[in-house]
């Protein structure tokens, strides 16, 4: 009987959230309907041209140490023991780098006029680079904030379920406090490469009108708010960015999606009693 109680209890506290958000159950539907396609919705095609400009960093990158490596064999004053360690590591480092250096050429052969020009256009500005690279991550990082507000509300409504859903609630749990330090870490990332662009574009070096794009507050990050700068993208794409959908950014419409998700679930319940 301590069931129905709770259960009339909920339904109650969620038709009073429906009353106050100021949203018809048509719009809660319709809204609900567009997230979850949008949660459900497979990863997009990878873009071929960002797939070629991370190629050409992680060669630059064995490029450098290559040359690390030969200026240390090379240098007779290099200990024995670190003459050895290069010379063991320069031929893993050499072969790694024609491996890249072919695939890139097999991948910028597939490219079509378009992107080629994309890609010239990249590889020549080290700003649009960042940028592109800028624009990855903080699109990265609001799908690891979006999984995280949603695990977070999965556990406020499983925490009034029975004891056997209790695994379920310990797995959702350790998720959610998993995703903390990785979802801090990108944030950093992303500050670091706005960090880079106001450097680039001090120097002269961004394109014109270029806008440098601001960086995020990571005190309250977690807190997901619809004003925070973790939605904007202004400074990272060219025009103008799109408009968040409702379901994301009406607060009202959040709490009324909610609401209207338990109160069908309490209704569902009683019916089954």
């Amino acid at each position: 009987m301590l069931l129905d109680i709770n259960g009339i209890i909920n339904r109650k506290a969620a038709e009073d959230v429906l009353r106050k958000c100021g949203k018809s159950e048509i719009d809660l539907q319709a809204e609900w309907k567009a997230q979850a396609e949008t949660q459900t919705k497979p990863l997009p095609r990878k873009d071929a041209v960002k797939e070629l400009i991370q190629l050409h960093e992680m060669r630059d990158g064995l490029k450098k140490r290559q040359c690390e490596y030969d200026a240390l064999i090379e240098d007779e004053n290099t200990p024995v023991d670190e003459y050895t360690d290069a010379k063991n590591k320069l031929g893993s480092v050499r072969s790694r780098l024609q491996e890249l250096t072919t695939k890139i050429w097999g991948k910028q052969s597939a490219l079509g006029v378009t992107d080629h020009a994309q890609l010239e256009k990249l590889l020549n500005n080290p700003f649009l680079t960042a940028r592109m690279n800028a624009l990855a991550l903080k699109q990265h990082l609001r799908d690891r904030l979006r999984t995280r507000k949603f695990e977070l509300d999965r556990l406020e409504r499983s925490f009034r379920k029975q004891v056997n859903d209790q695994k379920v609630d310990a797995h959702t749990a350790a998720s959610v406090k998993s995703r903390k330090p990785a979802i801090s870490k990108l944030a950093c990332s992303y500050n670091a490469l706005c960090d880079t662009m106001q450097q680039l574009f001090n120097k002269g070096k961004a394109p014109c009108g270029a806008i440098c794009p601001k960086q995020l507050e990571l005190k309250g990050i977690f807190d997901l708010d619809v004003n925070d700068t973790i939605w904007e993208d202004i400074g990272l794409e060219e025009g103008t960015p799109a408009a968040l959908p409702l379901w994301l950014a009406d607060e009202n419409m959040h709490a009324g999606i909610k609401a209207l998700l338990e109160r069908d679930r309490c209704l569902e319940e009683e019916v089954h009693l």
